[in-house]
């Protein structure tokens, strides 16, 4: 359960503060003059002038259930009579009057009545010492309040949500995902992780070294300062570190059906530019441009692909020319590009193609699909060399959601952003053209991939995924998958599908974690860094493929209306006789697999917690979650 009040309204995580730090900001303000910067802040409720005018009303807050007046909450709404002891987040734009620190007319989200945070263990368990974190799934930073002034250890590792402010990180016992890509938007789910989002997540202070997102905090004592901030005293550090990156991609994950024969990369190049330098796209001056090359270059022979997909790259032929040309050098092999016919225009950028010649050709001439934005969505045929098997690959790069919008086009509120109507539209038109595709260049398996600027449960996907398209970030790896950050928020935007008769000769997939886990600061217009980490805001994601078109689809589901039921709380998966399933934890580790063989197959041996089940037949994979009590 979660153990807050569900509301309308939701304030943006990411920027609470304790009301210590909201006087001390409001202490550096002219009288009467609020800051420009909207800010949540959080804290107990010590004393309120009891009245309630039309949804409004004045209390005053502390970090401390009895800490006195040190920030009043003037005349702003209420969801419904704040009283004394409430846990409260107020949010607006902080103001000094005199004395008095205070945010005026804002908004405010009751988190707790009256010293009850609304779980069932009101404070968490203390076990050898260490507090114990029961679900971290739905951990929320209210447990904390019985702990404000102490020193604790907790039971559980915390992971880096984000590394964006000096001196300090976000913390949270899970990662924080976008809530699109885990949940349909507006649906009760989507609601719930808002919430969870929103709660769910520490400051961590006193922080002297530099540390990725997704590193994990083992052995964690801290000083609790506020309900959300925290004072680091010791921990250790594990996991997810550039030593540990600079190794590879995870081959594992590439090559989990069988080993791959090819190799697929797609990445968006951030402005990848070698000319019109200096429009304020991309690298200013040749300099940049060379420390730009130097990143990524090194990141491409890393991940020594034999075929890239290449989104965010300047239009006409020199920047991919320049790219086939440094994968030749530094990996030894023979690189090529597939020449568009096109011509560099500006700073734009388009979608392009390096190959491995001594791997695979291209078939046919190149396809362009100019419906919305143009240039950037694009496919072509490979034929493997060895094996003479052929496929079709399609690049996009779907509107942006940047911008304002009108119509289906305008801000819905519902997590999608602007603009997606129009990727809806270049969803659908990427359907359009693989009909014609299939037909131009003989044969139907397509893996598509790109930035489609959409989360995974969002309408462009789902357009996709309905036209018979199959996720493979979901398909390998459940939840657990993400390739960009923003706020400290996990998720992927960076797409890689196949229809039915692809699928069976996908090896497997996986983001290769090089820059989304960066701090921004490592950019090659930053810093002096040559590494090939933040060569880009966005992951590289690849895929292993072993062609063979007589494969048949992995599991032949004899029944077409399978469903998961439980009988006595063990779960059973009915009419999927001939599939084969795998269950995940919620972090996205396989816990259990198997083949289908029983009219009823049922999967036993899951401790209580949630779970990721996959059904996978027909050349597509069914997902659902599983709650075992």
């Amino acid at each position: 359960m979660i153990g807050v009040c569900l509301q309308a309204y939701m304030y943006a995580a990411g920027n609470e503060i304790s009301c210590a730090e909201a006087a001390n900001i409001a202490k550096g303000l002219s009288h009467n003059k609020p800051t420009s910067e909207t800010y949540t802040v959080v804290g107990y409720v010590t004393e309120t002038n009891g009245e309630l005018s039309r949804g409004q009303q004045i209390f005053w807050m502390a970090d401390t259930e009895d800490g006195g007046r040190v920030f009043q909450s003037y005349w702003c709404t209420v969801p419904e009579v704040m009283q004394v002891g409430d846990y409260v987040a107020v949010t607006g734009k902080i103001m000094r009057y005199n004395s008095t620190y205070e945010i005026k007319n804002g908004e405010v989200v009751l988190l707790s009545r009256g010293g009850s945070n609304g779980n069932e263990n009101e404070v968490p368990p203390v076990i050898d010492g260490k507090v114990q974190i029961l679900y971290p799934d739905t951990w929320l930073y209210t447990d904390l309040k019985t702990y404000v002034g102490q020193t604790v250890e907790f039971d559980v590792p915390f992971y880096v949500c984000n590394n964006s402010s000096s001196g300090s990180l976000t913390i949270s016992p899970r990662r924080i995902y976008q809530p699109t890509n885990q949940a349909l938007p507006l649906s009760s789910e989507y609601s719930d992780l808002l919430t969870l989002n929103a709660y769910g997540t520490l400051k961590l202070t006193n922080v002297k070294d530099y540390h990725r997102i997704g590193e994990r905090l083992h052995k964690l004592i801290v000083k609790v300062n506020s309900q959300n901030s925290v004072s680091l005293v010791a921990c250790e550090y594990r996991g997810n570190t550039r030593a540990e990156m600079e190794r590879g991609y995870d081959s594992e994950s590439v090559n989990m059906r069988g080993e791959a024969s090819v190799i697929v990369c797609c990445m968006n190049l951030e402005y990848y530019l070698v000319e019109n330098l200096g429009t304020g796209y991309g690298p200013e001056n040749a300099s940049d441009h060379q420390k730009q090359r130097t990143k990524v270059s090194k990141a491409l022979a890393k991940i020594n692909a034999d075929l890239y997909g290449f989104v965010e790259i300047e239009q006409g032929q020199s920047a991919l020319e320049e790219i086939a040309a440094d994968l030749s050098s530094n990996t030894g092999r023979h690189f090529n590009y597939v020449n568009d016919g096109g011509y560099a225009n500006g700073s734009y950028t388009k979608a392009g193609f390096v190959y491995c010649s001594d791997v695979l050709e291209p078939f046919g001439k190149i396809r362009e699909n100019n419906t919305g934005v143009k240039q950037r969505k694009k496919t072509q045929a490979f034929v493997e060399k060895a094996t003479g098997e052929k496929f079709l690959f399609s690049v996009n790069h779907f509107k942006a959601k940047s911008g304002s919008g009108s119509g289906d086009n305008a801000d819905q509120g519902d997590g999608q952003g602007t603009y997606n109507g129009d990727r809806v539209r270049e969803a659908q038109s990427v359907l359009a053209n693989y009909a014609k595709d299939c037909i131009i260049f003989n044969d139907s398996d397509i893996l598509i991939m790109g930035d489609l600027n959409a989360y995974a449960k969002e309408d462009p996907i789902t357009v996709l995924r309905e036209g018979g398209m199959t996720d493979l970030h979901r398909a390998f790896h459940a939840d657990s998958s993400y390739s960009y950050m923003y706020r400290g928020q996990a998720g992927y935007l960076d797409h890689a599908l196949c229809n039915s008769t692809l699928y069976p000769q996908v090896t497997g997939m996986v983001a290769y974690h090089i820059n989304s886990d960066e701090s921004d600061s490592y950019t090659y217009d930053k810093s002096s860094d040559n590494t090939m980490f933040r060569c880009s805001d966005h992951d590289p994601v690849i895929v292993g493929l072993k062609l063979d078109s007589t494969l048949t689809n992995n599991g032949n589901i004899t029944t077409n209306s399978y469903e998961v039921l439980f009988y006595n709380e063990i779960p059973y998966i009915k009419n999927a006789q001939g599939g084969y399933y795998a269950v995940y934890r919620i972090d996205g580790n396989i816990v259990k697999s198997a083949h289908i063989t029983t009219h009823q197959e049922t999967i036993e041996g899951l401790s209580q917690g949630l779970y990721i089940l996959n059904i996978y037949g027909n050349g597509k994979c069914w997902q659902t979650k599983l709650l075992i009590p």
